[in-house]
Order: C-alpha cells, then structure tokens, then sequence
C-alpha cells in the first residue's frame, strides 16, 4: 500500500466526513465515509497495513471530534473513535475470503457492521468517561439507548452512501499500490 495516497484520501475523508456531510443530514441522522474507506482498505491491503489504516483514520476522527469539560473547556479525547475503528477492522478482517472486495454492495453492508462495530465501542467510551464529574457524554440524545439507536440509523445511512463512494474506491485501486490477492476480486 502506498502511504502517500493513503494520506492523501485519509484527509481528504476526513474533510468531506467533518465538514461537508452535513448536506446530506436527514434530521439528527449524518452518514460517514470514513467507515467506507477503512472497509474498503481491510478488505484490500494486508493485515498489518489496514490495521494501522484504521488506527490512522479513527485517531483523525478523534481529534476532529472535541467535547466540553464543565461547560466550557474544550477536550479531544483520544480512544473512542481510535478503538472503535481497530475493532470494527478486527470484525471484518475474518469476513474479506468471504465477499466480493469489488462489488459495491459488499461496501454498503460490510460498512453498516463496521459502523455498528464502532458506534458501539464509542459509546462505551465515552459513557464510561461520563462517570467523571463534569464530564458528560457528547452526544444529543437524553440516553445512552437513544443515542445507540441513532447511530445504528447514521450506520445504516452510512451504509446506503458506502454504495457509491465504495464503486468509486474500486475504481481508484491501481493507485494503492496493493500487493497480493488478499480478497476475492
């Protein structure tokens, strides 16, 4: 896998994740790509290579993401998203003999149980952290229920978007440099 253009999508989904998705909210429901691109590279690099790519995109997540302490200092606190995505990468590693790594519709449902995978770690984080005083979870919902169940509907919305931007991934494969036949193609 090349580093280089690993860096280069990297930022380039995290911008369109942290700045322009809000076009296509739907109520409180948000999709992501980011999943997609962490999917679409546990299904085509090396084990070792698509871990610490998923490391690398849940860590910008989390620095993308800040919270408030008592109201009014700002935190980013680094685990939540940096977790979630080497979890959701060790659910699908098993899966990628499994699919089709260049249908799109592998994307779609490979990147709602990525999501699911990472929305649950998340929320695991960051209600634990709750626990401090003066720290409480980001989220917009009144409970941690309500919040899971919003998140499994941006993980469903994120899914219906991995569609096309995974068909789009898979067209720009030559430019990875990927060694090997690690999925079927």
């Amino acid at each position: 896998m090349r580093i280089a253009v690993f860096i280069l999508f990297l930022v380039l989904v995290i911008v369109i994740d942290t700045r322009f998705m809000e076009a296509l909210r739907i109520g409180a429901v948000l999709p992501g790509i980011a999943g997609t691109l962490a999917v679409f590279l546990v299904l085509c690099a090396n084990r070792s290579h698509a871990l610490w790519a998923c490391l690398a995109i849940g860590l910008m997540l989390d620095f993308s993401e800040f919270a408030l302490y008592d109201g009014d200092i700002a935190y980013c606190l680094v685990g939540p998203y940096t977790l979630g995505f080497l979890f959701g990468a060790n659910l699908i590693l098993p899966l990628r003999a499994m699919v089709f790594s260049r249908n799109p519709m592998t994307f779609g449902v490979l990147a709602f149980l990525f999501m699911v995978a990472v929305t649950v770690v998340y929320l695991m984080i960051w209600e634990i952290r709750g626990l401090y005083p003066g720290s409480p979870p980001p989220w917009i919902e009144a409970s941690i229920l309500d919040e899971l169940g919003r998140r499994v509907l941006c993980a469903l919305y994120s899914g219906l978007v991995a569609i096309p931007v995974g068909w789009f991934l898979v067209k720009t494969s030559p430019l990875w440099g990927f060694t090997g036949s690690v999925a079927r193609r």
